[in-house]
């Protein structure tokens, strides 16, 4: 659910007349079903995408407020009130709102990633770095990994770089047939130019994933690229070394005609 509305923002915007009136007029039609409280579940959703991408928040947020008051047990909706909040750049509102939503939920991962986002947003990531850890310390071993990924990654986005090194290898060793916080680690280690190390963990993931001789296309994927961006820069490195030679011998050779007689 989070990044979903990011997601709707990012979708081809009604700019051609034509598309714009057609779209229009199926939301037209849609929230006339809505006050007859005749939409499917399907069906709210398309139109809050549809008045997304029509430009229309008073409107979208008003649907997802009706839809919040209609099933308030339901985490969806205030879940996305506030994603709506933050994506509109009203972080005080979406603050609000979370922090209404983890009083009730304090442990939902839904809830903990919108709200790790928001301080991200707000350049307060060490803010709920002790929020996370408090959460993640309450959990039974080896049945806390997402709520520790989470929290790496915020060390991690938040300049606590080797804190979120310690806390990876920690999960690893907690869920050894989970191949995710060797790739997490990897990543952070080729972010840190260890190329070397990006590409030996990278291995110990696929031995999580796969059985010998297995392919894993996604590792695979990160490996080849890795590899490939490694060797562009030993290109780039040879490259500009013997450039650098080449134009100290020409220097060179220009100094020694200038000496003769």
């Amino acid at each position: 659910m989070v990044g979903w509305l990011t997601a709707q923002s990012l979708a081809p915007k009604a700019s051609a007349d034509g598309n714009h009136k057609r779209l229009d007029a199926e939301v037209q039609l849609l929230l006339a079903r809505q006050q007859q409280d005749d939409l499917n579940p399907a069906e709210q959703r398309r139109l809050l995408e549809r008045l997304i991408v029509l430009e229309r928040p008073e409107q979208a947020l008003g649907l997802l407020q009706q839809l919040s008051n209609q099933e308030p047990k339901a985490l969806i909706w205030p879940l996305m009130i506030a994603e709506f909040k933050r994506f509109e750049g009203d972080l005080d509102g979406a603050r609000q709102e979370i922090n209404r939503l983890l009083t009730l939920h304090p442990q939902k991962l839904e809830v903990l990633e919108l709200k790790a986002l928001l301080e991200l947003d707000s350049g307060r990531g060490s803010a709920v770095v002790g929020l996370l850890k408090a959460t993640f310390n309450s959990q039974p071993r080896g049945q806390r990994l997402t709520t520790g990924l989470l929290l790496a990654d915020v060390q991690r986005q938040s300049g606590q770089t080797e804190k979120a090194a310690a806390l990876y290898n920690a999960l690893a060793a907690e869920s050894p047939n989970d191949a995710r916080p060797l790739i997490a680690l990897a990543l952070l280690r080729q972010e840190q130019g260890m190329g070397k190390k990006a590409q030996l963990l990278l291995f110990r993931a696929r031995q999580r994933r796969t059985k010998p001789g297995e392919a894993d296309p996604m590792i695979d994927s990160l490996a080849a690229h890795w590899g490939l961006l490694s060797a562009r820069k030993v290109v780039s490195r040879t490259s500009q070394q013997t450039s650098a030679e080449a134009a100290a011998a020409t220097a060179q050779r220009k100094s020694h005609r200038s000496h003769r007689p």
